[in-house]
């Protein structure tokens, strides 16, 4: 036999003495013995290591000793080949190692390369060099067909008798042409290399040339796998074409029959079922191993008992049951629809189907009466699980089973026939659905999807890889195809791909389709009003891409981009074109995946919030600045004009009250300096009246301290409410277990299983388990007795840490009984309370102490919060899986259970299951009950501490902000290390210091004005029942009118004319009603019907975006105007699905949306008994695959990126099958990124944004937005 043979390579070392040293010349090491380097032929020293692994991991080759019969002292390490078996035949990954081993000992004397010296030598450059776009690849490939002579047995007229379709000639033409590929037998060349060997004359060797095993023979020829891609357009009759295959080409041979007669008796042995039910009624004995199981578990699929019954896991042992069975995968959305199509287009009663939901759903059906089918039906999500009860991922126990491991009868059939439908859900090799398909034995293979070409022609490696085509599904030799394609040489690909795929386009045989026209409709919408006042969205949104690109790198191609990398890119993308359909604002971590969606009144309430905290930051800086510049003329002793302008900040403060107001503290500050410049000027006029004034201003400053004080100490009382029942809550569990939380429950049941070494053993092994699982540091525990030690200890320690903590907390009582203003302190406490203050200050609220260096960090004293602080995050510790860091007073881990709560409540749940005295559980119960609330407890305390320092805190901002600017000198800045505070400043600075302070207010005081003007104008728009007339020509508005800052408005006629006479007045615009000027700029416009009902035919009901509401008033039209109307919406979002939903269910119309009943929603749309209008899509679950004649109308809610998928969409309702004229509807926002990508994407005549082959610079791109047309009136 050839796999007898061997042969000596080469002699690759010679044998030394053990005493060899090791380090000499040409000395190697191999299996402990020490031999020099005699293999020559450019083959040097440090090869050796590379080539002693690549022989042992090579099954063919191996090094062996070897003497001559002239010189027997001499002891050779040779290197033997031999030929390998056929059923070892296989690349066994060692492709590369092969490789090696050939370059080394043999020498190539022929080869014959049909691939790499014919094919890849093709060339047909396109024109421009670039690569072929994708429809003049799927054209080339049809003309390439149009060419192609068929084997003479296939016959001319391919229309089966049960096929009730009338076939197309096209469709005639694509059977035909699958019947070929499945019915005559197709061969590539051998590929092989003819190699000689220097050191074994007068033999021939031939290489494999994918695999590079070295063969005795030269290879046969390449079949062509029997199958192929069948990639015609959507729409246009896939389904039926398949049928058509499958009727015409049955497999003719016997089916999978039962063996007959009493066969070998086995022994019957225990129930071992694929349920963990133990009753034995109702069983059936397997043929093989004995073991019986429940008939309602394994014979629920079987219409008949079987005489020869085998169980599940002797099945796997089974030669494979030949069938001439089809089954089809297809995604979950459409498998029902495959039935339905199947029964409507097959007349043949005895044609046979069968759903399957995977063995976990569906439970076991034999392989045999799955080959009694016809077709069997599955879906990809149901092999993504499948994949887990096959052979492969089978699992082994050390411990016998008590019942049978669930298998999968999918890999234990011959399959007729597997067809993919959607194939492009196998496009990547590495994913379990793949997997899972590439184990079902098949004698054809067929992948049927309308886009094999989705992002790059690397989409085709995956159905080539599925299709077995060698040598092409070697990916190395794929990307040489593709890479040449990629250089503008389609041909090589074309000649590879023409021989299994067939395509035909719409565009090619539209004359024999006979579908209606379609027709596009493209719904202009304007923006609201108010979304144009969120600030800087679409900027920020720009920016954040751009930021993300630059990293990437703008060259980079979508296609080259994982999922990951692409949807963080796309993020900001995203975000704008959802805010086209419903606004959204960013929550406060600012990043961009967290929004909410808004309604229209929602958005403009938002809006107002944001200005009205705009406003009063505004106010803000306006008042720190006239205290600033008070404080400027105190230094200059110029105390009249600090009080006059400490009075001016008191007017503002009185001036503004309610939602925009001046902060207390600002108050506060204007208030005691007031005072403090006061009594220093002394008093002017009559000294009663001062003395009065003081008070005023002190009983004032008074009651705002007391209000901003207030406000923390109610907050901490209502904190102390709340923990007051948490604590009771232990008082009172102690109290039933008499006050004695001593663990002695559990000691009982150590006591009851240390009687019993074998329940020990079993207890201890499973609580090892749970508590590895629960932390993976934890320890063993090796006995009860050192549990019940590490218990008990545990528990002390929690007792006596609580104990603690209630006494820190009661140590701090004088502070948090006294939260109340300065002057009302008791004079016992005042002292405490002040050096508890400024202490906290010290330790840890200055707010450069993280800036400050280590050292002088550690110097700063620990305040009593600090030291309550360090108590509460100890004792978080014991009752958490938390563990405390000195250096900075933190805890890290997490608030789950700590590992000794894991062992108390494994230890409660065996007293349960061993039923152990109430008593025992009773109190094992009330302990568990007691750690929880002991956590509940914790949270109310560390809620506390929290408000306390929040307290604390605001002390400290009362003294704080008392104090104003002072100067120093350089001495006192030296003194200080070079650094002074933020109320210092030298001498030199004060002139400089009070013109910024002037410019600030200036500037603040601006910008309050516009801001106000602002919200003026958004509060118009919600408040506005009816528009005033204009002041001017006192006629009401009808289409548009300007609004001042002030609040007036005017109408679009008389506007106009206030704009020329401010372009003469240095572009400021002078209200007419009360005088205030502002900017052109600031000049805003209202249209009327967006603040007004618009009258007409269609009313919308509900508060809801502009797209929204033409959406459903578009929906309302057309039911008006044709009742039955059914209309598919297409989203690429599900939040936007489900706010569409919402609109439509307010205006009464009747819908249905994707859920877990989808393929009953979908039946229950088509029928027009049922009366539903509408069916809400997601883009990539909704637009493959399903035939949806019955609708007339396509919405497409946003524009899409992918000229692919929206064909996919549209395809729905445009196919083969419509008798109605069919339109798409697209809605755009005007002036938005919609804009944009619309436009883009329409003026594409590269094929680029449909093969995805886009850079990132393009999509950048879509950001520049058209400067939108300048307004009329401002015009000159």
């Amino acid at each position: 036999m050839a796999g007898a043979l061997e042969f000596c390579l080469a002699d690759i070392g010679l044998l030394l003495p053990e005493d060899t040293d090791p380090k000499s010349k040409g000395v190697f090491r191999h299996e402990k013995r020490f031999y020099r380097l005699i293999f020559e032929r450019g083959f040097v020293m440090h090869q050796v290591p590379a080539l002693l692994r690549d022989v042992k991991r090579l099954p063919e080759y191996s090094l062996r000793w070897r003497t001559d019969a002239s010189d027997e002292a001499s002891v050779f390490l040779s290197l033997f080949m031999r030929f390998l078996r056929p059923d070892e035949l296989g690349d066994f990954g060692c492709r590369m190692q092969r490789q090696r081993m050939v370059a080394l000992f043999f020498r190539e004397l022929e080869r014959r390369d049909f691939v790499r010296m014919g094919e890849l030598q093709l060339r047909e450059p396109t024109e421009d060099g670039e690569p072929l776009p994708v429809n003049e690849f799927y054209e080339r490939l049809r003309v390439g067909h149009e060419g192609e002579v068929l084997d003479g047995s296939i016959p001319e007229d391919v229309a089966h008798g049960s096929l009730r379709p009338t076939l197309r000639p096209y469709q005639v033409r694509a059977i035909r042409w699958m019947l070929d590929r499945e019915t005559v037998p197709k061969v590539l060349p051998a590929q092989y290399a003819r190699l000689g060997c220097l050191n074994v004359e007068g033999e021939e060797f031939y290489m494999n040339l994918d695999s590079f095993e070295v063969l005795a023979e030269v290879p046969g020829e390449i079949p062509i796998p029997p199958g192929g891609i069948l990639a015609d357009e959507m729409g246009m009759g896939k389904t039926v074409e398949m049928l058509g295959l499958m009727l015409l080409n049955r497999n003719r041979k016997r089916k999978f029959e039962e063996e007959v007669g009493p066969g070998v008796a086995v022994a019957v042995k225990e129930l071992k079922c694929i349920c963990i039910r133990s009753n034995v009624k109702d069983t059936i004995t397997c043929q093989k191993c004995g073991q019986r199981q429940h008939k309602k578990c394994v014979l629920k699929n079987c219409e008949v008992e079987p005489s020869r019954y085998i169980c599940p896991e002797c099945w796997r042992s089974e030669a494979l049951v030949e069938s001439s069975t089809t089954i089809i995968v297809s995604p979950v959305s459409i498998k029902m629809q495959w039935a339905s199509e199947i029964r409507k287009h097959i007349a043949d009663s005895s044609f046979k189907i069968f759903i399957y939901e995977g063995v976990a759903e569906s439970g076991w059906i034999s392989p045999a009466d799955l080959a009694k089918y016809d077709v069997v039906l599955t879906d990809y999500n149901v092999l993504q699980t499948e994949i887990y009860y096959t052979a492969v991922n089978s699992r082994t126990s050390r411990h016998g089973k008590r019942f049978l491991s669930p298998v999968s009868p999918l890999p234990l059939v011959r399959w007729w026939r597997v067809c993919l439908d959607e194939a492009q859900m196998v496009e990547g090799i590495h994913n379990q659905t793949t997997k899972m398909v590439k184990t079902l034995p098949a004698v054809h293979r067929w992948t049927v999807t309308g886009t094999p070409i989705e992002k790059s022609m690397d989409n085709l490696y995956g159905l080539v890889h599925f299709l077995d085509y060698s040598p092409y599904n070697d990916y190395q030799l794929w990307r040489q195809l593709n890479y040449q394609y990629q250089q503008g040489n389609p041909q090589p690909l074309l000649a590879v791909m023409s021989r299994i795929m067939w395509r035909t386009c719409k565009s090619a045989v539209l004359d024999q389709l006979g579908i209606p026209p379609q027709t596009e409709v493209l719904h202009k919408i304007t923006m609201s009003t108010c979304r144009l006042f969120l600030p800087h969205e679409h900027a920020k949104c720009a920016t954040a891409f751009r930021e993300k690109a630059a990293y990437l790198g703008r060259n980079l191609s979508m296609a080259r981009m994982t999922i990951q990398t692409l949807n963080l890119l796309m993020e900001p993308l995203r975000k704008l074109r959802q805010d086209c359909v419903i606004p959204s604002i960013l929550h406060k971590s600012d990043q961009l995946t967290t929004k909410k969606l808004l309604t229209p009144n929602e958005l403009r309430e938002h809006l107002v919030l944001n200005n009205e905290m705009e406003c009063k930051s505004a106010l803000r800086t306006i008042v720190s600045s006239i205290n600033g510049m008070a404080a400027v003329h105190v230094i200059r002793r110029e105390y009249e004009q600090a009080a006059k302008l400490y009075k001016s900040a008191l007017r503002w403060a009185d001036d503004y009250q309610g939602t925009i107001s001046v902060d207390s503290l600002l108050q506060i500050h204007a208030l005691y300096n007031l005072i403090e410049v006061l009594e220093m000027n002394g008093f002017v006029g009559e000294e009663e009246a001062f003395r009065k004034q003081l008070r005023d201003y002190e009983e004032r400053c008074a009651k705002l301290e007391w209000k901003y004080i207030e406000t923390y100490s109610n907050i901490v009382k209502n904190v102390e409410r709340e923990l007051a029942p948490a604590a009771g809550k232990v008082f009172e569990i102690s109290a039933k277990l008499d006050h004695k939380v001593d663990g002695n429950w559990w000691r009982d049941v150590i006591f009851s299983l240390d009687r019993n070494s074998a329940r020990t053993a079993a207890f201890l092994l499973k609580l090892n388990i749970e508590v590895k699982n629960h932390s993976g540091m934890a320890e063993d525990i090796v006995g009860l007795r050192s549990m019940d030690y590490q218990l008990t200890t545990w528990l002390d320690e929690v007792k006596e840490q609580r104990n603690e903590l209630v006494d820190a907390f009661d140590s701090i009582a004088y502070f948090r009984e006294n939260l109340k203003p300065k002057h009302l302190w008791p004079a016992e406490v005042r002292g405490r309370i002040e050096a508890l203050i400024r202490t906290a200050f010290l330790c840890h609220l200055d707010p450069e102490l993280p800036d400050l260096p280590y050292d002088e960090r550690q110097e700063r004293p620990t305040c009593v919060l600090c030291k309550v602080k360090r108590t509460l995050n100890l004792y978080e510790c014991m009752i958490f899986q938390k563990h405390f860091i000195e250096e900075t007073n933190t805890t890290e881990g997490s608030w789950q259970m700590t590992v000794q709560e894991v062992i108390v409540r494994q230890i409660h749940a065996c007293c349960r299951k061993e039923r152990m005295e109430k008593a025992t559980i009773e109190e094992g119960n009330l302990f568990l009950a007691y750690l929880e609330a002991l956590k509940e407890e914790f949270k109310h305390y560390s809620k506390y501490w929290v408000e306390i320092n929040y307290a604390a805190a605001a002390f400290d901002e009362l003294n704080m902000c008392r104090s104003r600017l002072q100067v120093i000198t350089m001495e006192d800045l030296d003194q200080a290390g070079g650094k002074k505070s933020i109320q210092q400043i030298l001498d030199y600075e004060v002139h400089e210091t009070f013109e910024d302070l002037q410019v600030q207010k200036v500037t603040a005081e601006r910008e309050f004005v516009r801001l106000k003007g602002t919200l003026k104008y958004l509060q118009h728009l919600g408040s506005v029942a009816e528009i005033d007339v204009c002041p001017i020509c006192q006629c009401q508005p009808e289409e548009r009118y300007a609004v001042l800052q002030c609040g007036h408005h005017f109408c679009i006629v008389c506007a106009p004319q206030l704009v020329r006479i401010a372009r003469s007045q240095g572009n400021n615009v002078t209200c007419g009603v009360c005088r205030h000027k502002q900017q052109i700029a600031d000049l805003y416009f209202v249209t009327c019907d967006q603040i007004l009902p618009a009258k007409q035919d269609i009313n919308v009901r509900g508060n809801y975006s502009n797209k929204i509401l033409k959406i459903v008033e578009t929906v309302l039209k057309l039911k008006l105007d044709e009742p039955d109307v059914k209309i598919i919406i297409f989203s690429h979002w599900d939040p936007i699905l489900f706010y569409l939903a919402q609109a439509l269910d307010t205006n009464s119309v009747t819908y249905r949306l994707k859920s877990a009943k989808f393929y009953k929603h979908i039946e229950e749309f088509k029928d027009y008994t049922n009366g539903i209008t509408c069916l809400l899509l997601p883009l990539k679950a909704g637009s493959k695959g399903l035939n949806l004649t019955e609708a007339t109308h396509v919405f497409l809610v946003e524009p899409i990126l992918n000229p692919g998928e929206e064909l996919q969409a549209v395809g729905r309702v445009h196919r083969i099958g419509q008798t109605k004229p069919t339109f798409v509807h697209r809605f755009i926002v005007q002036n938005t990124i919609e804009e944009t990508i619309h436009r883009t994407v329409q003026a594409d005549r590269t094929g680029r944004w449909s093969s995805k082959d886009v850079t990132v610079e393009h999509l950048e791109q879509l950001f520049q937005l058209e400067e939108p047309e300048p307004i009329e009136l401002f015009a000159e």
